[in-house]
């Protein structure tokens, strides 16, 4: 995973949190978030979608969704509302939608629940990852991987 990661790290100083969650490991990438750009995102799934099921949650000046799943380089699933992004819905079953259907970032906890991802993983942030790094170190088991430059 850190050979397919590391292209997308960015500049000096960015770098990618990994939060291990069996079956699913959470992945935080600082760059990403610096670029707040949909499609951009959207991209780095379906790279990252060649090693299996992969799913892109994004939340926007707290208003806006993004919600995607990719498997095999393909698009599957894709929940988009607000106006930093293209709305529209395909591939959702009923649990999902009805999940999305919440506050950007309560969907983004209660569409993880019905996946099977614990809810603070999927809405893993950069500051409250780094407010715990400074604090005393990250948690165990989550990687960190830094960007070169």
């Amino acid at each position: 995973m850190a050979a397919l990661v590391r292209p997308w790290l960015g500049g000096e100083g960015l770098g990618a949190y990994l939060v291990p969650d069996t079956p699913w490991v959470s992945l935080y990438l600082e760059a990403l978030e610096a670029q707040e750009d949909p499609k951009a995102v959207l991209a780095f799934l379906l790279e990252l979608s060649s090693l299996g099921e992969a799913l892109a949650f994004m939340v926007l000046n707290e208003e806006d969704l993004l919600f995607a799943r990719a498997e095999g380089g393909e698009l599957k699933a894709l929940f988009a509302q607000g106006e930093e992004v293209e709305p529209q819905a395909f591939g959702l079953d009923e649990a999902l939608s009805l999940a999305l259907k919440a506050p950007p970032v309560a969907a983004v906890m209660r569409a993880a629940g019905v996946l099977g991802l614990h809810p603070d993983h999927a809405a893993l942030g950069f500051l409250d990852l780094l407010e715990t790094d400074e604090e005393g170190g990250l948690p165990e088991g989550v990687l960190y991987l830094e960007g070169e430059g």
